[in-house]
């Protein structure tokens, strides 16, 4: 006899999610059937019900649905989840009736496998969590040396055509699957061409609005002011980008054809954006005086040990960086795993963006004392303030 799922509030939370994820889908898909697209809202709103009591989920309707998916999903969510305030301001589809970007991440990080969803839920069916192991066990058997050019290259060179692909990874090259051709990749494609986001390097998603404006936008740099519109002539030239957000510099496109590559989906989460964390860390202390940054120190135990050296005593840090979208999820997944040996917390670092949720993520982790919390920003005025009282008054500890 199968053993029945315990009814926890984060389990509950996580179903909830789940199908408010696969609700925005099926709401943005204008290409859709509108038979099989009400069919498909219909079994999300009762995967939605199942999370909740029911004297709760009596009042929730498709009109209350379709209002959370807009306004905030928080609303959407049991009133007792776990880090329910980490959604407060969390919407799946934007003001122009537009899927955000953060929708698929959030599924996978929070993804509770129903079989009512299985024929058109997109993604793996496993969870974030699952993925980021599986990658981690692929590359860990590798020497240090090399290992740690394969996690600099993955933040450095996430995107672009085979033959500089092929330089920059040398012999490297083909020993995993971590590539995928873009022109597999329909959501980023705009009139045969593709535009990488100016921050991290990765295709952007492209979707047209009512209008017949196309909108481009990073899944992780929106919120940064990262986007652009435009609207595709009959031409057989680039598209001519124009940018709408406030960190939105020119940038150029590649033919959406067979020769251009990308990383895929999980190892753009979980290695090239903590990677560029990493790199952007060691590369903005680098001048630093005594301070001694080493990436990778234990492979894939932690990213970075930091030791600014004083004649009268070393101070230490040992960081993970994380770009999780989902915060709570990470939080979860930080909880299962073995503490660290070693002197000093574990620092998880995380995108200043995500500052307005880091205390729900500390909260979590109160019962953690070997875990920390700072964002990238937050750490890097940590160290340096050390260096500077060190260089100007001497450290005591």
């Amino acid at each position: 006899m199968a053993v029945k799922e315990r009814d926890t509030s984060r389990e509950r939370r996580d179903l909830a999610l789940t199908a408010c994820c696969a609700a925005a889908i099926a709401e943005t898909d204008l290409e859709e059937d509108p038979l099989r697209r009400a069919g498909r809202l219909m079994d999300c709103l009762g995967l939605l019900r199942s999370a909740h009591p029911a004297s709760v989920a009596a009042t929730l309707d498709m009109r209350a649905l379709r209002r959370g998916l807009r306004e905030g999903i928080s609303a959407l969510l049991p009133a007792d989840s776990d880090g329910r305030e980490a959604f407060a301001a969390m919407v799946l589809i934007d003001e122009q009736g537009l899927l955000r970007g953060e929708v698929e991440d959030l599924g996978r990080e929070h993804l509770v496998p129903r079989q009512a969803l299985e024929g058109y839920w997109p993604w793996a069916q496993i969870r974030a969590e699952q993925e980021e192991q599986r990658l981690f066990e692929e590359i860990r058997r590798l020497q240090p040396e090399d290992y740690e050019r394969v996690r600099v290259l993955l933040a450095t060179h996430p995107c672009g055509d085979l033959d500089g692909l092929l330089d920059a990874w040398g012999g490297l090259w083909g020993r995993f699957a971590l590539f995928e051709p873009v022109a597999s990749w329909p959501w980023c494609n705009v009139a045969g061409w593709c535009f990488p986001c100016p921050r991290c390097r990765w295709p952007m998603r492209a979707q047209q609005d009512p209008g017949g404006v196309v909108v481009l936008s990073c899944d992780a740099h929106s919120a940064d002011g990262v986007g652009y519109a435009c609207r595709p002539g009959r031409g057989a030239g680039m598209p001519h980008l124009e940018g709408i957000g406030r960190n939105s510099p020119p940038v150029s496109g590649f033919p959406a054809a067979g020769g251009h590559l990308a990383v895929s989906r999980p190892v753009w989460r979980f290695f090239t954006l903590p990677g560029q964390m990493e790199v952007g860390f060691r590369d903005e202390l680098a001048r630093t005086k005594d301070l001694l940054i080493v990436l990778y120190p234990g492979g894939d135990a932690y990213d970075l040990h930091v030791t600014a050296l004083h004649p009268l005593v070393a101070k230490e840090w040992r960081i993970d960086a994380k770009a999780w979208q989902s915060l709570p999820a990470l939080g979860d997944a930080l909880l299962k795993r073995p503490p660290l040996p070693g002197d000093g917390p574990l620092i998880i670092m995380v995108p200043h963006r995500q500052r307005a949720e880091t205390q729900v993520l500390r909260e979590q982790l109160a019962h953690c004392p070997d875990l920390r919390v700072a964002t990238d920003r937050e750490l890097l005025r940590e160290v340096r303030r050390w260096c500077a009282l060190g260089s100007a008054e001497g450290v005591t500890s």
